[in-house]
């Protein structure tokens, strides 16, 4: 019994052993903005545009911009989604009009508390945006470059905007957007951001503002937003058990002298 104890043992071992999970990878979407082929709902502020990846996942982009004048900080109200080129969002704020740079997603004006526009991105599920592409960007004398922050939703409490300020919505000053990062000079092609990896379902999109943090030079950036990528971590797959083949001859002479061995104490206790 010692025996076929020992081999159902280590039969037991070598098939947990053989338990093998693949590694899950991370699906990727690519958002092509492109007015070719997608439409906002209306035009006008508050207009949204909607779009699917190929593996499911839905986002919805609207316009936002503090153009509300109050005597403190100005409130936050909806702006108007626009196609600023055929392959590039823009936004044009209710103090704006149509020409460049004010189609652009720009802190561009003559308002004495500054304006400036964001893009709210509503996705489904969560996700970690790891990069945008810019078509057009400008910050003062610079052309091709601009300075942007990202802001992600917490997950807890309101994620609303409307009637807030900048300033307000930040987890410091009491909201529930952290402020992911600050990025100065990104050019023309896909700039990598969130190094930390963070995932929600709500980003926020936009020239650089100096409430949420040091970073970048404020008052006088726009961009269009050609594209970005997004990422998710799928179910990790259930471990699937590797067949683990009977024990050889070898393991049964080697359970077998184990044997032999274990009685010997016991016959010499008889003589």
């Amino acid at each position: 019994m010692k025996v076929n104890s020992k081999i159902i043992g280590f039969g037991a071992v070598a098939a947990m052993a053989a338990m093998q999970t693949v590694p899950a990878m991370a699906n990727v979407q690519v958002w092509d903005f492109d007015s070719s082929n997608q439409s906002f709902n209306f035009s006008g502020d508050g207009n949204s545009l909607s779009m699917t990846s190929s593996d499911g996942v839905n986002l919805t982009v609207t316009g936002w911009s503090d153009t509300n004048d109050s005597s403190g900080p100005d409130e936050i109200e909806t702006a108007q989604l626009i196609w600023a080129q055929n392959d590039a969002l823009g936004v044009v704020n209710r103090d704006e009009g149509t020409g460049s740079p004010d189609h652009s997603i720009d802190s561009s004006t003559s308002d004495s508390d500054g304006e400036f526009d964001m893009l709210l991105l509503e996705f489904d599920t969560a996700v970690n945006l790891t990069a945008i592409n810019l078509d057009w960007a400008t910050g003062g004398n610079r052309s091709n470059r601009t300075d942007v922050s990202i802001l992600a939703w917490d997950g807890s409490g309101s994620s609303a905007l409307l009637g807030n300020t900048w300033a307000s919505v930040l987890d410091s000053n009491g909201g529930n957007y952290d402020s992911v990062g600050n990025y100065s000079n990104v050019d023309l092609s896909y700039y990598s951001v969130n190094p930390s990896n963070i995932e929600s379902t709500k980003w926020l999109v936009g020239v650089y503002n100096p409430v949420f943090g040091s970073g970048g030079d404020a008052g006088d950036d726009g961009m269009k937003l050609g594209s970005l990528k997004t990422s998710t971590n799928p179910t990790p797959p259930t471990p699937t058990p590797t067949p683990v083949p009977v024990p050889g001859t070898a393991m049964l002479l080697l359970a077998g002298l184990l044997g032999l061995r274990a009685r010997r104490p016991s016959k010499a206790k008889a003589k």
